[in-house]
């Protein structure tokens, strides 16, 4: 019996830790869908760039500003790790919004499509 009891909690453990794997797995899915589909809302809203629909590159569109914001980010919380103090916290997050601004910009050029979605007798059109 005992053996049996053992058994059933490597097992259980064995299952525990996989589904912590897959959980972690799908969590990282939707955070790079979230992110690949608010930029590319905001690239359209913004800066009126057509981007794919695809979910697969709406998929690897936010992959790509995550690792980008990731690195982009990396002074800041060296500085704050270096300066803790709520005051150049603040400053760095007013410095920080046009570049993430800019990082979201550069990133949605990446995955511009060559797609006009503007109607006919526009602006621009005589």
């Amino acid at each position: 019996m005992f053996i049996l009891i053992i058994g059933w909690a490597l097992v259980l453990g064995f299952l525990i830790a996989i589904g912590y794997i897959i959980g972690l797995l799908i969590g990282f899915v939707i955070l790079g869908l979230a992110l690949g589909y608010i930029n590319s809302f905001l690239a359209d809203a913004v800066w009126e760039m057509g981007t794919d629909n695809k979910i697969v590159t709406r998929f690897f569109h936010g992959v790509l500003l995550f690792i980008v914001l990731l690195i982009a980010e990396l002074p800041m919380l060296a500085i704050n790790y270096v300066f803790p103090h709520w005051l150049i916290i603040v400053i760095m997050f007013l410095i920080y919004v046009p570049i993430h601004g800019f990082v979201g910009l550069k990133v949605a050029e990446v995955f511009e499509t060559s797609v006009n979605y503007q109607e006919e007798g526009g602006y621009w059109e005589d």
